[in-house]
């Protein structure tokens, strides 16, 4: 059995991910459509319905995830969605379109598809796959305490990480300019 910690950790840090995930899709809704519409991979009648759906469900994760209620189910979502988004960023990279919007719209920053994106989405899911074999009745406050701040460090180095990759683009654009 793992570490409460550990597992409080992963809830607190894929929460955070998909809570931040549906909150910039629902601010820029449009722009999250047109996203989803670039990928290619569905007839356009279901790119709305599709971008729909893709919100939903980062808000159900994210909801199960924050308050524990069916949270093997959450993680398991969380888990399939981020392993969806890897498998439709890498279809898009082999057919050459790494100029799309990866459609994260975890900060204002465009990002274009690129390996980091899929390498990023695959770490995700093996940080909450834990929660999907563990649950935890008890927890010290001290593990409570651990696991809030690993969360939340997690998370801020996923944001930094995420800047990074936006800034790269973004200076790889300003440069094209430049020359």
């Amino acid at each position: 059995m793992l570490d409460a910690s550990v597992l409080l950790a992963a809830r607190v840090l894929g929460t955070l991910v998909f809570g931040t995930a549906w909150v910039g899709k629902l601010r820029h809704h449009d722009e999250f459509v047109a996203v989803v519409s670039n990928y290619r991979l569905m007839p356009p009648k279901l790119v709305t319905p599709t971008a729909w759906l893709v919100i939903a469900l980062e808000m159900l994760v994210t909801l199960s995830l924050a308050s524990g209620i069916g949270l093997q189910g959450g993680a398991l979502l969380a888990i399939c969605a981020l392993s969806i988004f890897a498998v439709a960023m890498a279809i898009n990279l082999a057919r050459g379109r790494s100029h799309i919007d990866c459609g994260c719209f975890q900060s204002a920053l465009r990002q274009k598809l690129s390996p980091a994106h899929i390498l990023r989405n695959i770490l995700l899911a093996i940080a909450l796959t834990p929660l999907l074999v563990s649950n935890v009745a008890a927890i010290s406050w001290p593990q409570m305490l651990n696991g809030l701040a690993t969360g939340v460090v997690l998370f801020v180095l996923y944001l930094a990480l995420d800047r990074l990759l936006a800034l790269g683009d973004f200076a790889t654009t300003d440069r094209k300019r430049v020359a």
